[in-house]
């Protein structure tokens, strides 16, 4: 049996990853329910501090807090995503402190801690706002290009590694990138609140989809950070196995895509690409999932992660089936359908299962990933940055041996 190839970061990072993964998930799981119970304005007020309704709050405002639902799950959506930000905050100054050139692991941390400076000032320039009427107010712009202009130096520090072979850059990188992310889908869910009655909820379709975009990130980040075991089988048909399960996992963001604009515009065609995309997702799902048990290498490295994926595109077909006929099985616009607790809740369900399904199409792809395959006889494959290399510096999930 071939020997697992060594940890590209500490396991504690890996496990810290882990947790923003898990705490994304709540935050995913809270925000379909402020989308199925229509919640999304239940507040009109934004920006707010996390203890905004505990301490600001007025007695009535406190009180809707305990008694509206509403309000409830769109303030627990707010204090869940400045969890989340934290969290990955510190995964990514974790991540960042493994940078083995000490000058550049100094500069990139040191503009990550501007960025967070600065999207703090940029976040208090709103909020001395939040009163103001979305049409008068102003971006604070220096904020704002402090926030860009570190952003950009702690990517660039992170990524200069993978030119020079130095180990884990990618995974510095995505951590980076990572944090960004999150900064900006808290801006989207803010955005979608101040703007609402300038552009509508069109926002909230792009907010649902930016935070499967986040969440895949951070899946990837939990992925790549596990200790990577190498192939023992035929290289080729492992690489082969792998582009199927590269190809399925852009499939799934798709059907999430289509699945986000039925929630949101439940036109006829977006029911229908949803819909279409579905069978064809199970179809190579089915595949793909069988190849792996069938082959004992692939059943090695990815066999765990193909029998979870298993398990809930078999629940998700279920669940889909109840979420569609509660939405359009009774005989009137969709739009008319009165939402209950139940109804709700199904909703709900089937598109936290979808965001699973698509977690763990990145998981089962990674695992994949031919780690350990020589480019050549003297030049091994990084686990931490597929295809990296004196050589070779590409992307995440179109990365690898050739």
């Amino acid at each position: 049996m071939t020997d697992p190839l060594p940890r590209p970061v500490p396991r504690f990072w890996h496990l810290w990853a882990v947790l923003a993964v898990a705490a994304t998930f709540v935050l995913l799981a809270i925000g379909q329910m402020v989308t199925s119970f229509g919640a999304g304005m239940a507040d009109r007020v934004w920006p707010t501090e996390p203890w905004y309704v505990f301490h600001t709050a007025t007695d009535t405002e406190k009180a809707r807090f305990k008694e509206e639902f509403g309000f409830f799950i769109e303030h627990s959506h707010r204090i869940a995503g400045w969890t989340v930000g934290g969290l990955v905050s510190v995964l990514a100054v974790g991540l960042l402190w493994t940078e083995p050139r000490k000058v550049v692991r100094f500069v990139s941390i040191g503009a990550l801690v501007l960025l967070l400076a600065s999207y703090g000032d940029f976040h208090r320039g709103l909020m001395a706002q939040r009163d103001v009427s979305p049409r008068a107010v102003t971006l604070p712009a220096g904020p704002m290009w402090k926030a860009i202009a570190s952003a950009a130096v702690m990517i660039a520090a992170a990524a200069s590694g993978a030119f020079v072979g130095a180990r884990g850059a990618g995974i510095r990188v995505l951590g980076s990138l990572a944090l960004v992310a999150v900064m900006i889908q808290g801006l989207l869910g803010g955005f979608r609140v101040k703007l609402n009655e300038l552009v509508g909820a069109d926002l909230a379709a792009f907010h649902g989809v930016f935070a499967q975009v986040v969440f895949g990130l951070l899946a990837v980040l939990a992925a790549y950070t596990a200790r990577p075991v190498a192939v023992a089988g035929d290289p080729a048909a492992a690489r082969r196995l792998w582009r199927w399960a590269v190809l399925f996992a852009h499939l799934i963001f798709l059907q999430v895509v289509f699945g986000a604009w039925v929630r949101h515009f439940p036109a006829p065609l977006p029911q229908r690409l949803h819909f279409l995309t579905a069978f064809l997702a199970t179809a190579v799902a089915a595949w793909l999932i069988r190849a792996v048990l069938a082959n004992p290498d692939a059943r090695r490295r990815a066999g765990r992660a193909a029998g979870v994926l298993a398990g809930l595109i078999a629940f998700q077909v279920y669940i889909g089936v109840e979420a569609w006929l509660a939405k359009f099985g009774a005989y009137r616009p969709p739009e008319l359908v009165p939402v209950t607790a139940e109804t709700g809740a199904i909703r709900t369900l089937h598109a936290l299962v979808g965001s699973g399904v698509w977690a763990m199409s990145l998981v089962l792809a990674i695992r994949l990933r031919p780690a350990g395959v020589p480019t050549n006889t003297t030049e091994p494959v990084d686990p931490a940055w597929p295809g990296s290399g004196p050589r070779a510096a590409v992307g995440v999930l179109s990365g690898g041996a050739k």
